[in-house]
C-alpha cells in the first residue's frame, strides 16, 4: 500500500508539479487515515473527547461528525482560527481552548479518551507532554495516538520544499519510540498502519510504568 501511494504522488510530481493538486489528494487520503483511527478507537458519542494539539482541526472535524463532545487545543491561538474555519456549520461545538501540550490544564483523570493527531513531531518534549497526557486520561479511558510513517514523512518534506518552506519537523520520537512507550504505560495498545500514518489505541493505563 505505501509503495504504491510513493508511486502516486511522485508519478504526479513529474507529470505536473501541480502543488495545489498533491495538497487536496494529501488531505484526501489523511482524512481516510483518520477515519480509520477513530474506528480502531470506538469512541462512544457519550466520550467527551480530548484533542491535544489540534493544529488546524483535521482530525476535530472528524470526531465532530462521530456526535462525541470535543475540547480541542493548542498552543497557537492562529491555528484554533484556521481550525473554526475547517469546522464550517460545526464551528460552535466544541470546546476550543489556547494550552501548551506539555502542561495541560486540566485535573487529573478528567478525560474518558484522548486524541493526539500526527502532533507528536511537533513537540518539543513529546515524552513529557505524553506523560501529561497520561494524566488526564481516566484509568480506564483511551488514547488515540496517530504520527506521520515514512511516506507521510517524505510527503510533507515534498510539499515543504515545493513551498519553500524548507525542513519539515520529524521530531524526537520514532514510530518505534511512540509504540514502545505506550505499551510500557499502558495494559493494552493496539497498532495500525494506514496510507500516511501510523496510529495506536492505547487503554488500561498504568500508574508506575512496565511491571
Amino acid at each position: 500500500m505505501r509503495s504504491c501511494l510513493r508511486r502516486s504522488w511522485r508519478g504526479s510530481l513529474m507529470r505536473d508539479s501541480n502543488l495545489e493538486k498533491m495538497i487536496i489528494e494529501r488531505e484526501e487520503l489523511l482524512i481516510r487515515d483518520y477515519d480509520s483511527a477513530l474506528d480502531l478507537a470506538g469512541f462512544s458519542e457519550k466520550d467527551t473527547v480530548l484533542d491535544v494539539a489540534t493544529g488546524t482541526g483535521r482530525m476535530l472535524l472528524q470526531i465532530l461528525k462521530r456526535g462525541c463532545k470535543v475540547v480541542s487545543g493548542d498552543i497557537d491561538a492562529g491555528a484554533l482560527d484556521r481550525a473554526k474555519e475547517r469546522l464550517g456549520d460545526l464551528a460552535g461545538k466544541p470546546t476550543l481552548v489556547v494550552m501548551d501540550a506539555h502542561k495541560l490544564p486540566f485535573d487529573d483523570e478528567s478525560f474518558g479518551a484522548v486524541v493526539v493527531a500526527n502532533a507528536i513531531h511537533e513537540l518539543d518534549d513529546a515524552r513529557g507532554a505524553l506523560d501529561d497526557i497520561r494524566r488526564v486520561l481516566q484509568p480506564n479511558g483511551k488514547l488515540l495516538v496517530t504520527e506521520f510513517n515514512s511516506t507521510g514523512f517524505e510527503l510533507m518534506e515534498l510539499h515543504h520544499r515545493m513551498q519553500g518552506r524548507g525542513e519539515h519537523r520529524r521530531g524526537e520520537m520514532t514510530t518505534e519510540q511512540i509504540d514502545a512507550y505506550l505499551r510500557s504505560w499502558f495494559e493494552r495498545v493496539e497498532s495500525r498502519g494506514f496510507g500516511l500514518t501510523q496510529a495506536w489505541v492505547a487503554s488500561g493505563k498504568r500508574n508506575g510504568g512496565k511491571r
